[in-house]
């Protein structure tokens, strides 16, 4: 269960760049096609750095989301179902699009720190 969660980020973001950069009838915008490359290589290759930068990228599109949502729900006039609407599947998307970020971050920097233990306890040993 836990390797299931910790290898879903990149395929998270693979579906949303699939989703944002899709445009009827058959079109997909080339830079999407390029961030898709970007994270197949990722899961192909594991980078560290990459998945570091990767994953403070995306959280950082995430609080540019979160602005965007708390913008929109400002120009509300009463706390109408609308604006529930749009807080309720705002705030839902925007803690699952959170947790895939950190998850991400703390993935590579939390292998980055097990590597380095290893090598030091195998220097320790020789």
């Amino acid at each position: 269960m836990k390797k299931i969660f910790f290898k879903s980020p990149e395929y998270y973001l693979i579906i949303l760049a699939i989703l944002a950069g899709y445009s009827p009838p058959y079109y997909v915008n080339p830079i999407f096609i390029g961030i898709i490359v970007i994270l197949i290589l990722q899961i192909i290759f594991k980078n560290r750095i990459a998945g570091i930068i990767l994953g403070v990228l995306f959280f950082l599109v995430n609080l540019y989301f979160l602005g965007a949502l708390l913008s929109e729900f400002s120009e509300f006039t009463e706390f109408n179902n609308s604006a529930k609407q749009l807080l309720f599947v705002g705030l839902s998307i925007w803690i699952v699009n959170l947790v895939f970020s950190l998850t991400m971050v703390y993935k590579y920097v939390a292998n980055n720190f097990e590597r380095n233990s290893q090598i030091k306890l195998e220097k320790q040993s020789i």
